[in-house]
């Protein structure tokens, strides 16, 4: 009886020991678990019950002088597929995907893969549904399975840009598809469609994702970037900062809704110096003719008032992606709509005979009071350079500067241009910027060519610098190439009375609370006013008036070639110019 009870005792004390033991492995795991390994298992444990999804910036504004805005952002609604989460949901669904096998090239040898059939899975699993609907739409079988293969983290878009029933439709009923979301996206809108296309440019998608800071979210949205133009060349500042959208996943790892979301943050907004009222009618009077490019400066600290460029485009028709069929009709179109014609070099023609004028009043070298004989033209060696008024049978007869620019005698500019010299000619055109870069935030420039003795012999070796050459230049033809905003950069600064600006087509770039934004080196985002050079340092001003008295002239004096722009109230001076130019290959 006695062993009887000693026998169970040893057996209640044995299990209470191996509980102890037992309770103390236990409570020697939870410790190895939450304190030796918490921050590895709480770091694992919050990667597997949410998903993060990048959200796009939204872009500043562009405005013009008077903060009219011409490019600003609307709300877009497209249907996004997150294809990972279509596989899940399909296994969920009906078990193991389909399968498809493809050749890749993994450390430089061919395999063959096995993925899943990411065709077969929205044609079976998500596509039926949105017919019920009546939301099924075509898409691009193999980009769908490229970007799967490539791209998964980031979204693909099944449908852009949304209209409002088919957006009502979705709202109004549950999907209840894994992986399908309605996404709104700031979509750039172009205010005033073509107006100043040439100068705002358009934005598209980038050619490249960002794979390192792609690697940081689960699902990645990517900005879209300037393509040209002010978008493009201000597209630093214009940008703002992305936000995240924090998705709960539940055990099996589905997304099942929104944990948090932060905004993304809106760029800055650029301020133009363009006079938007100034640009359209300046527009609509180009659209006479079927290719031409225009200016309007401020002659006084160079800010570009207008531009144009004809024929034109509308950027809107690349939001949110240009259309093949747009593309090619563009690239076909014989007028170059994308061309900006502002920026684009032809010779010059006699409007070049501002820079002559000027290049024979420098410092001892004073042409001033120089006066030459029109017969109808010169020679020069065997070649005979007319004069214009030679088709007219009569000629100009002895003329000096102030009427030479008046009537545009060539006669007159062959003789003069080659008593002021060729590197008289280049130097006063590289002080006004021909054949120079601007400097303009625009995308295409062409420098132009101021042509002399070293350029021959680089370009031309077989050919000798002659006074011929120099009489080609003197009236804008040969190989002078010049575009108009050179052209007007240089008029302006006889407008002014001898100072040369940098053209200048950013006012100003505001933060979204309207404070100027600085750059890294704590300057404002968009320099003031820069002069390029000064004429009156070696020429004086008594001298740049006697030019400017002859553009007067040219406008304002009967027998002035200029007499149409004439105005009644309004002081005009110009120069007219006609060049022969060629196709160029």
């Amino acid at each position: 009886m006695n062993r009887g009870r000693l026998t169970s005792r040893l057996r209640i004390q044995l299990v209470g020991l191996l509980m102890l033991l037992g309770m103390g492995a236990l409570g020697l795991r939870l410790w190895w678990i939450q304190v030796a390994h918490g921050a590895e298992w709480t770091s694992q444990l919050r990667g597997s019950s949410q998903a993060t999804v990048r959200i796009p910036s939204v872009r500043g504004e562009i405005k013009d002088r008077n903060g009219i805005t011409l490019v600003q952002n609307r709300a877009s609604y497209e249907v996004d597929f997150y294809l990972p989460e279509m596989v899940k949901g399909y296994r969920e669904r009906f078990g193991p995907p389909p399968l498809t096998e493809y050749r890749a090239v993994i450390n430089g040898m061919p395999k063959d893969q096995k993925e899943p059939d990411i065709i077969k899975i929205v044609n079976h699993g998500i596509v039926p549904r949105l017919n019920d609907l009546d939301l099924a739409r075509d898409y691009n079988a193999g980009r769908l399975q490229k970007h799967y293969r490539n791209d998964t983290e980031v979204p693909y878009s099944y449908v852009k840009d949304i209209d409002f029933p088919t957006l009502a439709k979705f709202s109004e009923h549950d999907v209840g598809l894994p992986g399908v979301d309605i996404a709104i996206k700031p979509v750039r809108s172009y205010v005033y469609g073509a107006l100043a296309a040439h100068i705002l440019g358009y934005v598209g998608m980038p050619d490249d994702i960002d794979k390192e800071e792609a690697g940081k979210f689960t699902f990645y949205q990517q900005d879209v970037e300037g393509k040209s133009n002010i978008e493009k060349t201000m597209d630093h500042y214009l940008r703002g900062k992305p936000g995240v959208r924090y998705l709960r996943k539940n055990a099996k790892g589905t997304i099942e809704g929104v944990l948090k979301e932060d905004p993304p943050q809106q760029g800055a907004n650029v301020f133009l110096t363009i006079d938007s009222r100034i640009q359209a009618i300046a527009e609509e009077a180009l659209r006479v003719v079927s290719r031409a490019g225009a200016v309007v400066v401020d002659p006084n600290n160079g800010n570009v008032l207008a531009m144009m460029s004809v024929p034109s485009f509308d950027p809107n028709t690349f939001i949110p992606s240009i259309k093949a069929k747009d593309w090619k009709a563009l690239q076909k179109d014989e007028g170059d709509p994308l061309v900006n014609r502002a920026i684009s070099c032809l010779p010059p023609g006699s409007t070049f005979k501002l820079i002559t004028s000027l290049a024979g009043l420098r410092g001892a070298k004073n042409l001033a009071g120089a006066k030459y004989s029109c017969g109808g033209g010169v020679s020069y060696g065997d070649h005979f350079f007319q004069c214009w008024v030679a088709s007219k049978h009569y000629t100009h007869g002895t003329i000096g500067l102030a009427d030479a620019i008046k009537v545009s005698c060539d006669s007159f500019f062959y003789q003069y241009g080659n008593a002021a010299g060729i590197q008289s000619l280049d130097h006063i055109g590289k002080m006004l910027g021909i054949g120079e870069e601007s400097g303009l935030q625009l995308s295409g420039e062409q420098t132009g060519n101021m042509p002399g003795p070293e350029w021959m012999q680089i370009h031309h070796p077989q050919e000798r610098w002659s006074q011929a050459q120099t009489a080609n230049v003197s009236i804008g033809q040969g190989y002078t190439l010049v575009s108009p905003l050179q052209l007007a950069m240089s008029y302006a600064a006889i407008a002014n009375g001898g100072v040369c600006y940098y053209p200048r087509l950013v006012d100003k770039v505001l933060k979204q609370d309207g404070s100027p934004l600085l750059d890294e080196q704590g300057n404002p985002a968009a320099p003031p006013p820069r002069v390029r050079s000064d004429l009156r340092q070696e020429i004086p001003p008594d001298r740049i008036e006697l030019v400017r008295k002859g553009l007067w002239k040219v406008v304002n004096e009967d027998g002035g070639t200029g007499g149409r722009a004439r105005l009644k109230g309004v002081v005009v001076a110009g120069k007219t110019g006609t060049a022969q130019a060629t196709e160029r290959g």
